[in-house]
């Protein structure tokens, strides 16, 4: 049986009706959805289905065999949230110029991986942060 897990990677695209997605690693796994939260949960119907198939086909393999990394560019996180004050992220969060965090959200200036690397810390340490509060 196999028990390595294989990674996904799940890229969402905005789209003018809401989200697209699809697996890079697979071909023909794709799903929509007007949500992020919707994508998931359809991406995991359609893995389902998947791992069925294979199964039929004579694959030992389960849908825990599976890891997903949903993907999402800068400028679409920012867009999709935009409750999200980028000044007060880039300051606080991020660690970084707010003027040149604006340009990156926008595409205007070339992103290294160290910056997104950094921008992605910055948005798990503010999630950490509010899933730690109760509100009373």
């Amino acid at each position: 049986m196999n028990t390595k897990k294989r990674v996904i990677s799940v890229i969402i695209e905005k789209t003018s009706t809401g989200f697209s997605a699809y697996a890079k690693e697979i071909d023909g796994l794709a799903t929509v959805g007007s949500t992020i939260s919707e994508i998931k949960a359809n991406f995991n119907e359609v893995l389902q289905y998947h791992v069925e198939y294979l199964q039929e086909q004579g694959e030992k393999v389960k849908i825990a065999n599976f890891d997903i990394s949903y993907q999402v560019d800068l400028e679409q996180v920012f867009d999709y949230f935009s409750v999200i004050n980028k000044s007060a992220f880039a300051e606080h969060y991020a660690g970084m110029n707010q003027s040149l965090f604006r340009q990156y959200t926008k595409g205007l200036a070339t992103l290294s991986s160290d910056k997104m690397l950094q921008i992605s810390k910055g948005l798990h340490k503010l999630a950490d942060e509010l899933s730690d509060l109760t509100l009373v």
